[in-house]
């Protein structure tokens, strides 16, 4: 009776001791979390030295990019504007869920054409280049084509050419791509 009455006292220390452990990491935890959390809220921005940090994204875009952008500024109706690398939480917001949202947030396209009267987006432009390696010029990820996809913002592929381009058939590809009743409301003008 005395060795069973020394197990259980030596069973009840030792779940008290490991209760204790468990407590007193959780604790240690939740104080450590809270310091890491909190420091960017204590720094002081106005007397915060950011130099050397950050470097300028330069160019916004490369050369090709921006022969395409002059050439394609020229030819676009004058109810459009043209916006170089916009994100893409600019053109879309959070309706509901924000499992697609949360996925492009941080993403941006070329070229975003919208309506001068209200800077509506109505297209997405997605430019490639053959000649050249560059991560800035890669195909626009698959969930951000969702995402215009679904608040019906076309996205027209166009490949940066070395020679002049045919204005033409460019508009043309823009004017086919875009909403029927933008393009009614822009003949109307005409």
């Amino acid at each position: 009776m005395k060795n069973l009455l020394l197990v259980d006292v030596t069973l009840i220390i030792g779940i008290i001791i490991l209760v204790a452990a468990i407590a007193g990491a959780i604790i240690l935890g939740i104080k450590l979390n809270k310091k890491v959390s909190n420091n960017s809220g204590k720094i002081d921005w106005e007397k915060f030295n950011g130099k050397g940090q950050l470097k300028k994204h330069s160019p916004v875009l490369w050369p090709k990019e921006l022969e395409f952008y002059y050439m394609f500024r020229t030819i676009l109706p004058k109810e459009f504007m043209i916006i170089p690398k916009l994100g893409i939480d600019e053109i879309v917001k959070p309706s509901g869920g924000k499992v697609l949202f949360n996925a492009v947030k941080d993403e941006h396209v070329d070229l975003c054409i919208v309506k001068v009267a209200n800077m509506e987006p109505i297209a997405v432009l997605d430019t490639y280049y053959q000649g050249i390696g560059d991560s800035t010029m890669q195909e626009l990820p698959t969930p951000v084509k969702k995402a215009l996809e679904s608040v019906e913002i076309p996205v027209i592929k166009y490949e940066i050419l070395d020679v002049p381009y045919d204005k033409d058939a460019v508009l043309k590809k823009f004017l086919d791509a875009i909403d029927p009743v933008t393009l009614a409301q822009l003949k109307n003008k005409k």
